[in-house]
């Protein structure tokens, strides 16, 4: 079972072992008091050109010792030990996929960052591991990425779509934190005039894995009303078929300013349409509305998989 560390629990069992006899052993084992390791965030590195931006949504830490497993903790984590002296440990970051809070797995397209530490009882060690993806070499595939930063837009209406997605540049669209890369953004709006857009890839996937291995969207996102993501297959007819709804990031008619990141498995969908000649993903909204126009914004988009 996964044990998961918040402030609460964390300070719940600080308070419970001093209030036991001093007779008593707190803990299994010789060792009385933990060494603590001290994570308040965590970053990515990557090849843009590779990979795309370094944009993530790391929100816990699984932590292990000697390849022995410590648990899985919120950031920010403080992480007790049972251990001193010079120890191996390693992490891998944790994510809310499809956005869901309480479903959290690690990434498993980061390799594990590996440190060796002096651990020392009732001391605290910080760390800031930075994560990168698998190389090549592992068989990692980033099979689409579109940035609306490197020639043609990849992503384009359907025969559904009442408008189109244009690249917009300037303070709302997305900017690379370093200030590198990122200029231009994907952006989509509706009006009266406009009731509904579907966006989808250009190309016809042939090759997405249908064997329930994760194989997952990447997307940073901000808008002020609810849009689809989903596919559209072929399976002697070209049919559709939607993941997830993503909430209004924004308030509705207004510009929104706050972007998300979200990462969705297509895996388990793929699998359930294993006889499909190809895939192709969409995102889509509709207006429903009569408080003005209502704003969508796409970018650093990617499907990435990896080989078994």
């Amino acid at each position: 079972m996964i044990r998961k560390f918040t402030l609460f629990s964390l300070v719940s069992f600080v308070v419970f072992a001093l209030l036991l006899p001093a007779s008593c052993k707190k803990f299994e084992g010789s060792q009385t008091v933990p060494s603590y390791i001290r994570i308040d965030t965590v970053g990515l590195s990557c090849d843009y050109y590779t990979y795309g931006a370094n944009t993530h949504a790391f929100i816990d830490v699984w932590a292990y010792i000697d390849g022995n497993d410590l648990g899985c903790f919120e950031l920010p984590a403080t992480i007790p030990v049972l251990k001193e002296g010079r120890h191996t440990v390693s992490f891998l970051p944790g994510i809310a996929r499809d956005g869901i809070s309480y479903y959290r797995p690690y990434y498993p397209f980061v390799a594990p960052v590996e440190v060796e530490l002096d651990l020392v009882p009732d001391s605290i060690i910080r760390v800031f591991p930075v994560f990168n993806y698998w190389p090549n070499g592992e068989n990692l595939h980033v099979r689409w990425m579109e940035d609306f930063d490197r020639g043609s837009i990849s992503i384009q209406p359907t025969p559904q779509s009442d408008t189109s997605i244009l690249r917009v540049g300037g303070p709302l669209a997305w900017h690379d934190p370093e200030g590198v890369h990122s200029t231009y953004s994907g952006k989509v709006v509706l009006t009266s005039d406009t009731m509904q857009f579907c966006i989808a890839t250009n190309e016809e996937f042939e090759d997405l894995p249908t064997t329930g291995s994760a194989c997952m969207l990447e997307m940073d996102y901000k808008c002020s009303d609810t849009c689809a993501v989903g596919l559209f297959y072929l399976d002697g007819a070209v049919q559709q078929f939607q993941i997830l709804r993503l909430r209004p990031t924004g308030a509705s008619g207004v510009e929104p300013e706050q972007w998300k990141k979200i990462y969705v498995n297509l895996g388990p969908y793929l699998v359930d349409f294993e006889d499909a000649t190809y895939f192709k993903l969409y995102i889509s909204s509709w207006y429903d509305r009569n408080d003005g126009p209502q704003y969508f914004y796409y970018d650093n988009l990617k499907i990435i998989y990896r080989d078994r």
